[in-house]
């Protein structure tokens, strides 16, 4: 996860989990206007407390998105006339910049699954906690993304105990996923919160963590 090498960049054609899109609209006023938005698949995240350790069991993944933005702002910035390209500046950039800190989460791409379903199987695969779908409570949904896609997220709450790990987690192989699980001490979450000096955590991530310290007021007296 620490080590990233780029092969290639080209300009998207078609894929399966995004669609470039253009609209052309008129409002009360009439005048036509148009944007572009990217069709993109609806998603779940859960926050997962684990009452074992009174900790908040949290993903850490290489995010290619989040790298790749740095690098071209990087590249945008530098003056016309140098002779590096995007990849020497990827070479000079650290693979951790883009690893981000963040909730188990998932897209919602298999079809006669619930969103809860969804969330139990996300949990099991990169935590390798067993959480029965019935125990799985729904915080709200949201849209996210929305200049660019508007998807709607359900954010879910689970509560784990060790006794509930199958496996260690860590994702798919077979998806080339490259998880690793963070736990996160209950009375260490406004910190990680306030942490000005890291960009590397979805603002999901800290809205559900926000809703934890306003809504389970108990765990936060015993850590």
């Amino acid at each position: 996860m620490d080590e990233v090498e780029l092969h290639s960049t080209h300009i998207l054609e078609e894929s399966v989990y995004i669609r470039p899109m253009r609209v052309i609209y008129s409002q009360k006023d009439g005048v036509k206007k148009k944007w572009d938005y990217i069709r993109v698949h609806d998603s779940v995240a859960i926050l997962i407390y684990n009452v074992s350790l009174n900790c908040i069991v949290m993903v850490k993944q290489f995010r290619p998105a989040v790298y790749m933005h740095d690098c071209h702002r990087k590249f945008d910035d530098l003056e016309k006339n140098t002779e590096k390209t995007l990849f020497d500046i990827a070479k000079e950039y650290p693979a951790s910049n883009g690893v981000m800190y963040e909730l188990c989460a998932g897209i919602a791409d298999k079809n006669g699954k619930s969103p809860a379903e969804l969330a139990a199987m996300e949990v099991l695969e990169e935590t390798g906690y067993d959480v029965p779908v019935e125990k799985l409570i729904l915080i709200t949904k949201y849209r996210s993304g929305i200049g660019t896609h508007g998807n709607v997220q359900s954010l879910f709450y689970a509560e784990v105990t060790e006794e509930m790990e199958v496996h260690k987690g860590g994702g798919l192989e077979s998806e080339g996923e490259m998880i690793e699980t963070y736990h996160l001490p209950v009375a260490n979450i406004q910190e990680f919160i306030d942490d000005h000096s890291s960009l590397n955590r979805p603002s999901g991530c800290l809205f559900a963590l926000m809703w934890f310290l306003a809504n389970k007021r108990q765990y936060l007296q015993s850590s």
